[in-house]
């Protein structure tokens, strides 16, 4: 009786024991994670490297009025395209046209008396120091008539160069000092494009601009934007700074780029530049835009991105240094041409994990 009942006993809790068992049980790892990489650099020939940059325009000027006043005219309006000495807007003339008015009465009065002094000085009529503070009195006022004349002249404003209005900073009616900003005009006949290079690329750039260096080999560069697709804008070195950014260590390049007819390109918009890897510059890291969501920290909190080895398939931490950020992407120096760098799944790797490549969105860095 009591045998059979252990045997009751042990066929109802079995199940449940196990069943218990099985819930409490880990899941096993993974054999490999999944993740999305990116290709640095690419093959050696052909090599491109990519900047973020900013679009500026080659030529700009805030404009102001010389002399203060109440605007009693705008003739343009904010997009407006302008030609040079065209006018912009004028101030109320009233009070130094009544300036000018004095001015030249003061003058003739002077002038007359100069004439006389001249005369009675030749008769002897009067002393050489009465004639020379005649005289003097004469060349003041023809500098004062001068400056209500140049004052007149200062409440029409003009402009400087052709370009166009790319703002207005005050309002018609409006009391503006001397030297307010009113206008911001921009030449877009040419454009800049400002981008941060590595050492080995600016001294490239820099040789190419030095007179006499007619021996450099001569660098595809161009710039692509993201609301011109497939699109190629090539591009040419203007300057180069020679001291670093003390953050990024990186040297800011100023490149040039002819307006390109029927594509609204403007200042202050974004690009990325390609520029060709020379010989001589291969092997070095890089400097590159990547998804913000590639570098993580590590237990030091410093920045690292993870390197696939793509014979393993494991991936390895790898220290860089991180530049300037935007909405998704940010500048990362310390890559090797020809790496592999996860961009999605990379705050879930670890040291020598092994992982699969997701191939849809795949987006190899080499030029487009």
């Amino acid at each position: 009786m009591q045998t059979g009942y252990r045997a009751l006993l042990a066929s109802t809790l079995l199940p449940l024991l196990l069943t218990a068992c099985t819930e409490e049980a880990p899941l096993p790892p993974p054999e490999s994670r999944p993740v999305r990489t990116m290709l640095v650099g690419g093959d050696i020939a052909g090599d491109f490297r990519q900047f973020p940059g900013v679009v500026d325009a080659i030529q700009r000027a805030d404009l102001s009025f010389r002399v203060q006043g109440k605007i009693i005219e705008i003739k343009v309006k904010e997009g407006d395209m302008v030609n040079k000495g065209q006018l912009l807007a004028r101030l109320d003339p009233t009070d130094y046209q009544i300036v000018l008015n004095d001015r030249k009465a003061s003058y003739k009065t002077a002038e007359a008396n100069y004439e006389r002094a001249k005369t009675l000085l030749e008769k002897g009529a009067i002393s050489k120091v009465d004639h020379d503070k005649i005289r003097a009195d004469y060349f003041t006022a023809r500098a004062k008539l001068d400056a209500a004349e140049q004052d007149m002249k200062y409440t029409s404003l003009k402009a400087t160069f052709p370009g166009y209005i790319a703002r207005r900073h005050v309002e018609n009616f409006e009391e503006v000092r001397r030297k307010q900003t009113v206008f911001t005009l921009q030449d877009i006949s040419e454009l800049e494009i400002k981008v941060d290079v590595p050492e080995t690329i600016m001294i490239q750039l820099r040789r190419a601009i030095e007179p006499g260096k007619v021996s450099e080999p001569k660098r595809e560069m161009y710039a692509v934007f993201n609301q011109i697709k497939d699109v190629k804008f090539p591009l040419t070195t203007k300057e180069v700074s020679t001291t670093a950014d003390a953050n990024t260590r990186t040297f800011q390049a100023t490149l040039k780029m002819e307006h390109p007819e029927g594509y609204n390109v403007l200042p202050g918009m974004t690009a990325t530049v390609f520029a060709e890897v020379l010989p001589t510059e291969r092997g070095d890291s890089l400097s590159i835009l990547l998804p913000v969501s590639a570098v993580v920290a590590d237990t030091g909190k410093d920045p690292i991105v993870w390197i696939l080895d793509e014979e393993t398939m494991t991936v390895s931490a790898k220290p860089v240094t991180v530049g300037e950020m935007s909405t998704d992407t940010i500048t990362v120096s310390g890559i090797e041409a020809g790496q592999r760098v996860v961009t999605a799944g990379a705050a879930f790797m670890r040291e020598g994990m092994k992982v699969t490549l997701l191939q849809t969105g795949e987006q190899p860095g080499k030029q487009p």
